[in-house]
């Protein structure tokens, strides 16, 4: 479906059975998405953002991830479990039309790997199975990749600067004994004996001029060099009559040069330069960023929290939203400026600021 961000219209609506995946960016207007390689009819499959009209192009039986960058089409084929893995940049009509390369990659068919193929800020990425491969995207040639079984790594995730953040393992029992983060091309840049890993929600750093937390420190993105630490990086959950013991990662999202942690009763904003504590609000369930304030739902309300000060900018009761029901946003589609478009389930609502 094409919607109208701004009335809600339904500008087209088209059949899309068995499509596995998109690609964010359009080529030649035309939203270009792929079905499985087990689907009967495996193919691409376009969509014109103008009109709906759909076209497909030839057999993608053996192609299992896909993505557009610059114009581009980038694929991956073979047989992934095998880490047989071919990677092409060409058209639609033609996958292979710039090259093909070998690509070192890992994964079983029940893991998520259709959408997990990118082209980036002078990056091609293509990261499953808890390894990470790296490759030019102008040639397709290999810049690095790790291995969980080789190297005893298993991946975490990727920030700013190409960063790639994850945790050792003991080469016996593949148990984790630490953390670790490795630079664009593959070099160490820190090693942490904590074991305990972070998982942000929400990763948009201002630049690299802001740190990367490994467990209770924060890391210069291109050196490695020791930033600050904080002990409340690092949760400590006693058990209960419903949950066991538990060692946790604070950190939930870095947004600008704020980090927020969530407590055990409440979320604090970090300074994530200095590391200093800016302030300690009242709990809530981040969805998205407008801005400098956070977008998030706090029990029946969805609110908007100012990144530096925690204060509430706005409140908007998620009942006014559809009649007669509850509305949990799941999804902010984008903002700014106030305005937003949430996703929740089937429903798209779209909110406007109030006049002053």
């Amino acid at each position: 479906m094409s919607i109208d961000i701004v009335s809600g219209a339904l500008e087209w609506s088209v059949p899309a059975t068995d499509l596995q995946s998109c690609a964010e960016q359009p080529i030649d207007n035309q939203l270009v998405c792929i079905t499985p390689s087990y689907a009967e009819d495996a193919t691409l499959r376009t969509f014109d953002l103008t009109t709906g009209e759909s076209a497909t192009h030839g057999d993608t039986s053996d192609t299992f991830a896909m993505t557009v960058s610059n114009g581009h089409i980038y694929t991956t084929s073979g047989n992934l479990e095998d880490a047989d893995v071919t990677l092409h940049r060409g058209t639609v009509d033609d996958l292979s039309a710039d090259w093909t390369a070998p690509l070192q990659a890992w994964a079983g068919w029940e893991d998520q790997y259709a959408d997990q193929l990118a082209v980036a800020d002078g990056t091609g990425r293509f990261d499953v199975g808890g390894g990470f491969s790296t490759f030019d995207p102008e040639t397709g040639e290999q810049i690095w990749a790790s291995d969980v079984l080789d190297d005893c790594f298993s991946g975490g995730y990727r920030t700013l600067g190409d960063v790639v953040i994850g945790s050792r393992l003991d080469c016996d029992s593949y148990e984790p004994v630490g953390g670790i983060a490795y630079s664009r091309t593959g070099d160490v840049l820190v090693e942490s004996a904590n074991q305990v890993p972070t998982y942000l929600t929400i990763d948009e750093p201002t630049d690299e001029s802001v740190p990367f937390v490994l467990g209770d420190a924060a890391y210069d993105r291109t050196t490695g060099e020791k930033r600050w630490s904080n002990d409340k990086l690092i949760v400590d959950r006693p058990a209960d009559d419903y949950n066991e013991a538990s060692t946790y990662g604070a950190l939930q999202s870095v947004i600008g040069d704020v980090g927020i942690l969530s407590g055990e009763s409440s979320m604090i904003g970090l300074d994530m330069i200095t590391g200093e504590e800016l302030w300690e609000a009242e709990s809530f369930s981040p969805v998205g960023t407008d801005g400098d304030v956070m977008i998030a739902v706090r029990e029946s309300d969805l609110v908007a929290v100012d990144l530096h000060s925690g204060d509430v900018v706005w409140t908007a009761p998620l009942e006014n939203f559809r009649e007669g029901e509850r509305l949990s946003p799941e999804t902010m589609i984008g903002g700014e400026g106030g305005a937003q478009i949430l996703q929740s389930g089937s429903e798209i609502v779209s909110l406007a600021p109030l006049p002053s």
